[in-house]
């Protein structure tokens, strides 16, 4: 199996060591370095990292190098930090998110030249799942509005749905923005993933569990990407190029669908209700 940068899986070290003590199982681990302390660990008969869960029979390999590359490569887009200048009324939010929300030309990005709402503060980190950017969300304090945008990583990479939306309260929690938007994970025209996930109907599932928790505690659930999926899930042509993250040009109109919905949690911050104008609950 060719892996970009990996002239076969059998070259990549974690694979070779993984092999030679019998398959340790990756779920959880968030590296390639990470597989290879897994793989010594389990040679010298200790117990491998505790992100893992186990080292199972020799033979039945679930260390491979895609998933490992995939982990160790994905693009370094961070961010954190306020964007852009507030202007006198704008309301204020903060963000946390993957790499729909970091990227370059992402919703986030174009939104700080728009002088209605203003991103305070918060952390995106591409390729990350809920817990990890919960372990790494910064408080802002003063923000009207939480914006969360995670979920598909964790979809992506297996982790079950209670600990995603675990992560994702306990962040919430910690924040303690009067209104808080979750956001539904993007269009997929992948419906398989390395993690043997069908990444389509994984995301529709965790649409479903956002909402689900949303109205457990009186959050708004918000989809951006609503115009740009079509109804099997997958996105509508001509809005993606690689069938996970939307085009510049179609981030453009998120940007916008993203604005409105904070401008209205904003104003239903101030009165004490809901974006869709039922009395919120507290997180």
């Amino acid at each position: 199996m060719v892996v970009p940068g990996i002239a076969s899986a059998a070259e990549h070290p974690a694979v070779v060591a993984a092999a030679r003590v019998g398959a340790v199982v990756t779920d959880g681990l968030r590296s390639g370095g990470d597989l290879v302390r897994a793989a010594d660990a389990a040679r010298h008969g200790g117990a491998p990292d505790e992100r893992g869960a186990g080292v199972v029979p020799a033979g039945t390999v679930r260390v491979d190098a895609e998933r490992t590359w995939e982990l160790d490569h994905t693009p370094n887009q961070v961010l954190t930090g306020p964007l852009g200048t507030a202007a006198l009324g704008a309301v204020s939010f903060a963000y946390a998110g993957d790499s729909v929300t970091a990227r370059p030309g992402s919703w986030l990005r174009d939104l700080a030249s728009d002088p209605a709402v203003h991103a305070l503060g918060g952390y995106a980190h591409s390729g990350y799942r809920a817990g990890q950017v919960d372990a790494l969300m910064p408080a802002v304090p003063g923000a009207d509005v939480l914006v969360v945008e995670l979920g598909t990583n964790d979809v992506n990479q297996d982790v079950p749905a209670p600990h995603t939306i675990a992560a994702i309260n306990a962040l919430v929690a910690r924040d303690g923005a009067p209104h808080v938007l979750l956001v539904d994970t993007p269009p997929s025209d992948h419906t398989t993933s390395l993690w043997g996930v069908d990444r389509r109907a994984g995301n529709a599932a965790m649409n479903r569990d956002l909402a689900s928790d949303a109205r457990h505690h009186g959050w708004t659930v918000v989809d951006p990407f609503a115009a740009d999926r079509t109804p099997d899930g997958a996105y509508a042509p001509g809005t993606t190029l690689d069938g996970i993250h939307p085009t510049t040009a179609a981030n453009v109109a998120i940007a916008r669908r993203f604005a409105r919905a904070i401008i209205a949690a904003g104003h239903a911050a101030s009165t004490g209700t809901s974006a869709d104008g039922t009395t919120a609950a507290g997180a």
